[in-house]
């Protein structure tokens, strides 16, 4: 009889180093499989901050032109409805503009600071605003 500890009879013989193997085999699958599903998490929540990024710095950069092409000139911007089928919520103030999208939030800043006409103002998505210098400080109407 063989050294090793059976666990089958003589028509099919296992023996406890092939199941140990499979066991770890299986661990190791089970392991690759779950720094997969993290990995993928982090691209998805990477290009999700890549839009946000690009949104804010766009705005910044558009009050920026407008208060330094002076007093009547303006530019128009269409906000997406969604950031990679995500809701989120747009603020400007006198410090830069924020976006919070699914709970990671983008900032930007603008020069000088102070140059908005109000205090804050809360951009939806999906709407179309005019950015105006009135009176050398920056103004946002909504179109739609």
């Amino acid at each position: 009889m063989n050294k090793n500890i059976l666990i089958m009879d003589s028509n099919g013989i296992f023996n406890i180093q092939f199941i140990i193997s499979l066991m770890i085999l299986l661990i190791i699958f089970t392991t690759l499989l779950s720094i997969s599903v993290e990995e993928f998490t982090a691209i998805d929540e990477t290009q999700n901050r890549k839009e946000s990024r690009i949104i804010t710095d766009d705005l910044s950069e558009i009050i920026n032109e407008v208060y330094v092409k002076g007093d009547g000139y303006s530019r128009e911007y269409e906000l997406p409805s969604k950031i990679n089928t995500e809701s989120y919520v747009l603020l400007v103030n006198a410090t830069g503009v924020y976006i919070n999208s699914h709970y990671q939030f983008t900032y930007s800043k603008f020069f000088p600071q102070g140059i908005l006409k109000r205090k804050e103002f809360y951009l939806e998505p999906g709407n179309l605003y005019t950015f105006i210098n009135k009176n050398n400080s920056v103004d946002i109407i909504q179109n739609n």
